[in-house]
């Protein structure tokens, strides 16, 4: 597992057995590093940090090393989610004051604005990767929405109650 801890101001990326044990510390910074998620190869740990003085979406070995950036425009790129194929990356873009969901091709840095609300939040794909579920807020109330890897299709998806916060697509069972 790869989780966050913080001592003092700090917020690093370690990483854990499922039982507890191993823990290993994987980013070491006065920046604040957290968001940690694995590549779908299991070669990666890519996280979030101010590191470069706004926060950006960086990936390092699972054994730490050299953090690499991975965003560059922008100047605020948070809460990175891989597609199912681990070609692109879904996350949160803020650009005018508006922060919205934002798709990178990993392969050439190509990046895509997908959504057009202004307070989206934790993009997740669906399995097949052909859409990405993220919560917006729509006259101040949490909603779940969706637009498809392309831009192409969006939707609303109603709540009747309470604020939609942390979507997350479940496993495909058959």
């Amino acid at each position: 597992m790869a989780i966050v801890l913080t001592h003092g101001a700090n917020s690093q990326v370690y990483t854990i057995n499922a039982d507890g044990t191993g823990l290993q510390q994987i980013t070491r910074s006065s920046a604040i590093d957290t968001e940690p998620t694995w590549s779908p190869d299991g070669s990666w740990i890519y996280f979030t940090s101010d590191r470069g003085g706004t926060p950006q979406i960086y990936r390092v070995g699972t054994t730490g090393g050299n953090p690499q950036r991975v965003t560059f425009e922008g100047a605020y790129n948070v809460s990175p989610h891989f597609s199912p194929d681990g070609k692109s990356l879904a996350y949160i873009r803020q650009e005018q004051g508006r922060f919205r969901v934002a798709l990178q091709e990993l392969a050439t840095g190509q990046v895509q604005l997908l959504s057009e609300t202004s307070k989206d939040e934790s993009p997740s794909f669906a399995p097949n990767g052909r859409m990405i579920l993220y919560a917006t807020s729509i006259n101040g109330k949490g909603t779940l929405a969706a637009v498809s890897a392309d831009g192409r299709v969006k939707q609303r998806l109603s709540e009747t109650s309470g604020d939609v916060r942390e979507p997350a697509w479940g496993p495909v069972t058959n």
